[in-house]
């Protein structure tokens, strides 16, 4: 379910973006996929890196590291809505989402810290991220917003490849 409300969010964003006349840039990591396309080791290794590795490392991060560590395994956690995780969880998709547009490339081959492609999908990204934080406070299993960020990653990929460019 969440994951359906994740993706719809995002479509929406670049369909009231379209209504607007405003044209989203990419992020990184959609154009090297995009000049990819061939069947390739490198392509394959790509797509394992954004359906696998990238959601268990972000979540783990994001969600277990940055959230739910600091509420810690206390009462608090499990009482549900508290001011301190609700605000850890704004805090930690602010992150997230800002994290999307950091260009690493650049910070690890020249140590300059830039970013790439800023746009409106950073909303979207934020959302997503409160959404991944609802999944782990309901399920208290941190393999289910892990599951959820590989499938809409996955889904991602596949309607860049099957869908046409304007």
């Amino acid at each position: 379910m969440i994951f359906l409300i994740a993706v719809t969010l995002s479509y929406l964003t670049q369909l009231v973006a379209k209504l607007f006349g405003v044209e989203l840039p990419d992020q990184a990591q959609v154009e090297l996929v995009r000049q990819h396309a061939g069947w390739n080791l490198q392509f394959a290794a790509l797509v394992l890196q954004i359906v696998i590795l990238i959601p268990v490392c972000e979540e783990f991060l994001f969600r277990c590291l940055l959230w739910r560590l600091p509420l810690g395994l206390s009462r608090q956690w499990r009482k549900g809505r508290t001011k301190a995780s609700i605000v850890l969880a704004v805090l930690g998709a602010a992150l997230f989402s800002f994290a999307h547009y950091v260009d690493f490339a650049a910070l690890a081959k020249e140590g300059s810290f830039a970013l790439t492609g800023w746009n409106s999908a950073f909303l979207a990204l934020f959302f997503f991220a409160l959404a991944q934080c609802w999944l782990y406070r309901k399920t208290n299993w941190l393999w289910s917003p892990m599951l959820n960020h590989s499938l809409f990653n996955l889904t991602n990929l596949v309607l860049l490849f099957i869908l046409p460019e304007a």
